[in-house]
């Protein structure tokens, strides 16, 4: 799941967002006879993210202590976790996945649902940007 989104609210958010671009781009849903499907793949990794920091050290002059012209290089590491979505373009009569797009995000926090709304759809127009392929 994303945040705290259920599995649900999630595809009723990427769904929406699809429709969304495709009408944009001009293409219409087609019950009966669709030119293309549109499968979508979520997935959410914990990953290392290492921060180089340097810490001053000091160095006596004098009766107060000073800032010292060198530093202690530091590595911090803290985990954070990056979402993935790939749209996948699907021949219909076949099932064969003919074009595929994908963002990668890092995600923060349980936001609020217009927040993680607003992220899916951003995602899925920068997918969907490069479709049709030239």
């Amino acid at each position: 799941s994303y945040g705290s989104m259920d599995d649900a609210a999630l595809g009723s958010a990427i769904v929406r967002s699809v429709d969304e671009t495709l009408d944009g781009k001009g293409y219409r849903q087609e019950a009966s006879r669709p030119d293309f499907l549109v499968k979508w793949h979520v997935s959410v990794e914990s990953r290392p993210q290492s921060t180089p920091m340097a810490t001053p050290t000091f160095r006596d002059v004098g009766p107060m202590p000073s800032a010292g012209s060198t530093s202690v290089p530091v590595m911090v590491t803290r985990q954070y976790r990056e979402g993935t979505l790939i749209l996948d373009i699907v021949d219909p009569g076949s099932d064969t996945v003919v074009w595929r797009g994908s963002a990668q995000a890092q995600l923060a926090g349980s936001g609020e649902p217009q927040t993680r709304q607003a992220r899916i759809q951003t995602a899925v127009r920068r997918i969907l940007e490069r479709f049709p392929p030239q």
